[in-house]
């Protein structure tokens, strides 16, 4: 009776840790998810980065927050209280769940609400750790104890600026809240407690003593850092840069005297197992990500902190998480040590594989001068390296509950659980060196492949260079200019070079919203360069001409070439060009497309019904710009460009009078922008285009109706729409009638570029589209047709969203007794305006851009087809079926 009486606290812990981290397995999972089907989740980015820092960390903060505290202070709450901290940490889960469904919706009311829970349930978390430290005796440990408070009332503050980016603010202020955001929540809230927490666990997870002072010096650096993030939070939100980046300095230097003590503690010890190897690779990228923080907030350029993403969440943040997760998991599952042991030997499978995979692949990602070819290899490596914390983690837990379980089913036989007696063998917990060496260099040698593969099949890779150098004997000389991507050009366009220099371009991006780079005929290119960024080309040594341009898609077309020429060499530009748009004397023949073949099984037909207009005056709309991947037609898949995901975008309606409050969101890799014909506005802030990363509000209220298009309007407009950059907004006209079945259809031509290019400068320029598609599919709707019964009226909308033609949206067996085109009636139930007559119509007429409706009663059963009547069109994807039943 007394065994029992004593065990009693210790299950319950273990229950309660296992309780109150549940959710934290759950988001793993939904971040792994995540990881796989990223590219069909609308908001994707700003999801997987908020399941990450909110599921796992902000969770994980709270429970081993909580945790820490007890065992520093030596004192356990009531376990009365256990039961309020696990709904503590179910409330908090519940807003991250609202938040998330709101941001992936677009939907204010639940990000606001979302939000507001999170930052309660933290509120509510530094409330009660305040009680905690006023109700514990003195303790060596209590002044860094406080910090855990001190960190956790900063996330509040960075919810209510995560609410309002959410909802949408002006240019400026998004970037504003954006580095403040950063400030409170990553520096704050993350960072000190990590900090906070490594001042005692570091030692423990190194199994020896701590270095003499580190907690004297660890109160002294926690203070700096708490008083820099103030400051750097204040200079934010004031736009006071060198405020700012003054206070991310000091943060830097509070942050590097912290780890001197750590670097002491570890020479005792060094790393050997998964998880102070895991921990230690998260603060070497610390400092670096700080450093580069600070650098960018410096030089002026704030709005570009979202660079500083990756290595501080990805490199630091997850790498501390998952290494300290892999030692305190198995810890307080407890079991006694043969339990704890078999946990930890499962925890350290595949340590040196798994954290080469992970650190190897972020060099790959973040190394400047990279091609989208590598930074797709390189994050592809760091997630399969996070991956296999997962099976890893499933296999320690299935381990210490099977000696667990022996051990119970031991005692209730009445024998003693097993034990190693001396001279027996037991696993190592940490692997060998020579273990560890065999999985570095099989990490080593995936890395090596998978980025090789990359840069072969990378056209502006090095390794796809031709030998032109081979014919021309170098003079030792290196030939170096300046070249500036502005307004779609490159200045100086022209370069001339003695044959046998090395030519070095040093090239600038002074568009302020425009990403660009350089690719020269030789395989020698800058990698993508950001508005006010700079790169080096380094061309080699120079033996003939060279052609070159810039590689974002349409932005050659629009005039972005380059050339270089060699005095003393061959004269003939290198016409050894590796693909590239070109003009329409290049344009490749079109592909064999089935159009009365069905879709894919796996294409989600576009619901053409429309819904009413909402009730209110005041809509709030997000729109975001995500680039992805889509189904155009049987067996063509092509990159798209898209707000929202889908092809077209949203299609929106409301009345004369009504108020469209839209945050425009680029979530892509390049400039993008939009463009409402149905508001009557300046052009010059609404319309502007933003770089990635950044947002905008677009305000405007209708005041006349018709069936307007929007579109992305950053050159090349004709490109950006061909890619899938358009949608509807329908404002209804006064007096509409109501109708038994109404529907949207927006039509637009498709011009197939390469499989990596979301279209073909050449053909657009020719007018020779692929495809002719209604909402986005050549043949959706000849699988899923649209329907009525006899006798309906329905109601079809069409808008010609172009880029270059418009339409003749005629239905074969039927004739529309109702037109209306651009906001004016042509026939009203058979009446022309002046009211007269017993007409009807066979097509609706419209030029790019323009949108109108017919109406139409079927008086027969039967299916009828609707087609563009310019039957070149209708042959490659303008058509559909309209089912009309009894």
């Amino acid at each position: 009776m007394d065994t029992a009486a004593h065990r009693t606290p210790s299950r319950r812990k273990g229950s309660w840790h296992r309780r109150a981290t549940r959710p934290v397995q759950l988001w793993m999972i939904a971040l792994v998810l995540l990881g796989v089907v990223h590219r069909w989740v609308p908001a994707a980015t700003w999801t997987i980065i908020h399941v990450f820092t909110l599921g796992l960390l902000t969770n994980s903060i709270l429970v081993w927050g909580q945790h820490f505290t007890e065992t520093l202070l030596h004192r356990r709450p009531p376990e009365a209280s256990r039961a309020l901290q696990v709904r503590r940490i179910m409330l908090l889960n519940a807003g991250i769940v609202v938040l998330v469904v709101g941001m992936i919706g677009s939907w204010p009311i639940p990000i606001v609400t979302g939000a507001t829970v999170v930052g309660g349930a933290v509120a509510w978390y530094v409330v009660d750790l305040v009680g905690q430290l006023r109700a514990a005796e003195p303790t060596r440990f209590r002044p860094i104890v406080r910090y855990y408070a001190v960190a956790a009332a900063f996330l509040p503050a960075g919810a209510v600026a995560g609410a309002f980016m959410g909802v949408g603010v002006p240019g400026e202020w998004a970037v504003r809240l954006h580095a403040f955001h950063l400030a409170v929540n990553v520096l704050g809230f993350v960072g000190i407690t990590v900090l906070t927490t490594l001042v005692t666990f570091w030692a423990t997870v190194l199994r020896t003593p701590m270095a003499a002072g580190q907690d004297a010096a660890a109160v002294r650096s926690l203070g700096v850092m708490s008083v820099a993030v103030v400051v750097a939070a204040a200079g934010s939100l004031a736009g006071v840069t060198p405020v700012t980046a003054t206070a991310l300095g000091v943060y830097l230097l509070a942050v590097l005297w912290h780890l001197v003590h750590l670097v002491r503690t570890a020479r005792t010890a060094p790393p050997r197992e998964f998880a102070s190897m895991s921990i230690a690779c998260g603060l070497v990228w610390l400092p670096v990500s700080l450093g580069w923080a600070t650098w960018l907030v410096a030089t002026g350029r704030i709005g570009e902190l979202g660079q500083v993403t990756t290595p501080l969440l990805a490199g630091a943040a997850a790498q501390i998480l998952f290494g300290a997760m892999s030692f305190l998991m198995p810890t307080v599952m407890r079991g006694g040590p043969a339990a704890v042991r078999a946990g930890m030997v499962e925890m350290n499978r595949l340590v040196a594989f798994r954290l080469v995979l992970v650190n190897a692949g972020l060099v790959v990602f973040l190394v400047p001068g990279g091609t989208s070819w590598t930074r797709v290899v390189g994050s592809t490596l760091a997630f399969g390296g996070f991956a296999l914390f997962l099976p890893v983690m499933i296999r320690a837990v299935r381990a210490q509950l099977a000696v667990i379980r022996s051990a119970a089913a031991a005692r209730e036989a009445g024998e003693k659980p097993a034990r190693v007696t001396p001279g027996t063998s037991r696993p190592e917990i940490a692997p060998g060196r020579r273990r560890n060496l065999v999985g570095a260099l099989s990490a080593a040698l995936v890395v090596v492949l998978a980025t090789g593969a990359a840069l072969a099949a990378d056209p502006s890779s090095p390794l796809r260079r031709t030998g032109q150098a081979a014919s021309v004997t170098p003079t030792g000389n290196t030939t170096t200019v300046e070249v500036t991507a502005v307004g779609m050009r490159f200045e100086p366009n022209t370069v001339t070079v003695p044959a046998g220099d090395r030519l070095v371009i040093e090239l600038t991006n002074d568009d302020d919203t425009t990403v660009h780079d350089l690719y020269l005929t030789n395989g020698a290119g800058s990698g993508r360069v950001d508005p006010g960024g700079t790169a080096t080309v380094d061309a080699g040594v120079v033996g003939r001409s060279l052609e070159g341009w810039c590689t974002i898609a349409g932005h050659r077309a629009m005039g972005m070439t380059f050339q270089v020429r060699v005095e003393g060499g061959d004269p003939a530009a290198g016409h050894d060009a590796h693909g590239g748009a070109g003009g329409a004397a290049g344009i490749a023949p079109a592909e064999a497309i089935d159009v009365l073949a069905p879709p894919s099984d796996e294409f989600v037909t576009r619901d053409p019904a429309l819904a009413p207009a909402p009730t209110g005056r005041e809509h709030r709309i997000t729109l975001t710009v995500e680039e992805t991947t889509g189904e155009l037609a049987p067996g063509v898949v092509r990159p798209v460009w898209t707000y929202n995901g889908g092809l077209p975008a949203p299609t929106l309606r409301g009345t004369v009078g009504d108020t469209f409050i839209v945050t425009l969101r680029n979530e892509g890799t390049i400039g993008h922008s939009i463009d409402f014909h149905a508001g009557d506005v300046g052009p010059d802030e609404v319309m502007r285009t933003i770089p990635p990363g950044e947002e905008l509000e677009y305000r405007f209220t209708v005041t006349r109706a018709g069936a307007w298009l929007y579109h992305c309007a950053t050159a090349p407009m004709s490109g950006h729409v061909a890619a899938g950059m358009f949608g509807a907004l329908i404002v209804d006209p006064p007096g509409l009638t109501e109708v038994d079945r109404e529907y949207a259809l927006v039509q637009s031509e498709s011009y197939l570029g390469a499989e990596d290019e979301p279209f073909d400068s050449g053909k657009i320029a020719a007018g020779q589209p692929d495809l002719v598609m209604f909402n986005g599919h050549a043949t959706q709707y000849r699988r899923d047709p649209l329907t009525a019964r006899v006798g309906e009226t329905v109601r079809v909308w069409v808008v010609a969203a172009g880029p270059s033609d418009g339409t003749s949206f005629h239905v074969v067996g039927s004739q529309f007794d109702t037109v209306y085109k651009e906001g004016a009636y042509l026939l009203r139930d058979g009446r022309d305006a002046f009211g007269s007559g017993n007409g009807g119509a066979q097509a609706l007429d419209l030029a790019p851009s323009q949108g109108g409706f017919v109406e139409m009663t079927f008086v027969e059963p039967g299916r009828y087809t609707f087609v563009d009547h310019s039957f070149a069109d209708a042959e490659k994807g303008a058509a559909g079926f309209l089912d009309v039943t009894e």
